[in-house]
């Protein structure tokens, strides 16, 4: 995990009812971000917040996925896969579309940087900003068994196949006041 100076970006991870914070460098890939995860991971006791029951850690950082949210004004839409997490060599052979099972990238570099080559590997490449809140699972994690359903249209995972388990924090029923968590996005000003 990278020093928190002024340059490091603080992302909010979550799954379940767990938040892990990182800080990372925005140009970090997000195979680094995701052995910053597992090593925060490990060093916790993850658990199911219904059962309370452990969950198992995948064998490697490299089997973790990261979603982004469908809409960063509205945390109650979901998360989908992120781009980042689509085999590069499915994209370009199928035009762009990435189809076929989504797979984590099988390397960690542990601290590398992302080229031009490979912009959208890394944070500040893929359009997120510092503060971002990102899902994470792995398969055998309780909520998703490793298989995605596509939609045709895109191409990409549907909301039948994206399960995050991801709990977002209400006061409603402590305080009788709605006030939802928030994934970092600000309503536009209409003025």
């Amino acid at each position: 995990m990278a020093t928190p100076s002024p340059q490091t970006w603080t992302l909010r991870l979550k799954a379940h009812k767990t938040t892990v914070i990182l800080h990372v460098d925005p140009l970090h890939t997000f195979d680094t971000i995701k052995t910053y995860l597992y090593d925060a991971l490990q060093e916790t006791d993850f658990k199911n917040p219904e059962t309370g029951e452990p969950i198992p850690l995948p064998p490697s950082a490299s089997d973790i996925q990261l979603g982004r949210p469908v809409n960063i004004n509205d945390a109650n839409e979901g998360f989908e896969l992120g781009e980042w997490e689509y085999n590069i060599g499915e994209e370009e052979e199928e035009g762009g579309k990435g189809k076929g099972k989504a797979k984590a990238s099988g390397s960690a570099n542990g601290g590398a940087k992302a080229g031009t080559a490979n912009v959208k590997q890394c944070p500040k490449g893929a359009g997120l900003k510092d503060g971002a809140v990102l899902a994470f699972r792995w398969p055998g994690d309780g909520n998703w068994d490793g298989e995605d359903e596509i939609d045709v249209d895109e191409g990409r995972p549907g909301k039948a196949g994206d399960m995050w388990g991801v709990k977002l924090a209400s006061f409603e029923d402590a305080y009788g006041v709605e006030n939802e968590m928030d994934v970092g996005g600000r309503p536009e000003f209409e003025g």
